[in-house]
């Protein structure tokens, strides 16, 4: 009888190694091990892992990867709220957030602002399919035009999250 082993590679160990040396070497620079979140390092080093097979397509990389994650559609979930999160950041980075704050007062009167943002938002999840995503894009907006017009917060935030739902309810 026999048997084929196959042997391991060191080069398995890689994701491992990115995310110590990202996490190490960040929390070192910064002074601080609490400033540099682990799921950041997680994440770069996910996508050092998944980038390492090049036998696979990307699909099927994903798929494997929330199979060994843990349930699909839970982890994909996870990936895409994550993901949403680092788009409003970047846009708020880079100005969009208040731009389009400035845009929205100067086209609609301040009296119908918390009903535009559940139209607004009831067509972003339509259109994209998930709630998540979309109280991650608006939220950020809504605050800034509660902000900007001193309308409740909690009246804002209530317009993205019944909006986001209602469109994504539709769009199944």
């Amino acid at each position: 009888m026999i048997i084929n082993k196959r042997k391991g590679s060191p080069w398995a160990l890689l994701p491992l190694a990115v995310f110590l040396v990202v996490y190490l070497v960040t929390s070192i620079v910064l002074g601080d091990f609490y400033k540099m979140p682990v799921s950041v390092a997680f994440l770069i080093s996910s996508i050092v892992a998944i980038c390492m097979n090049k036998n696979e397509s990307i699909s099927n990389k994903a798929e494997i990867f929330c199979k060994g994650a843990g349930n699909v559609n839970i982890i994909l979930m996870c990936v895409i709220f994550i993901l949403a999160g680092a788009f409003a950041q970047v846009a708020k980075e880079m100005g969009a957030v208040d731009s389009t704050v400035n845009l929205g007062l100067s086209i609609l009167p301040s009296n119908i602002l918390i009903a535009g943002i559940f139209i607004i938002g009831c067509f972003i999840s339509l259109s994209i399919g998930t709630s998540v995503g979309t109280i991650v894009a608006l939220a950020p907006m809504a605050v800034g035009i509660a902000e900007k017009t001193g309308s409740p917060m909690g009246l804002a935030l209530g317009a993205v999250v019944s909006g986001a739902m209602f469109g994504d309810n539709l769009s199944q």
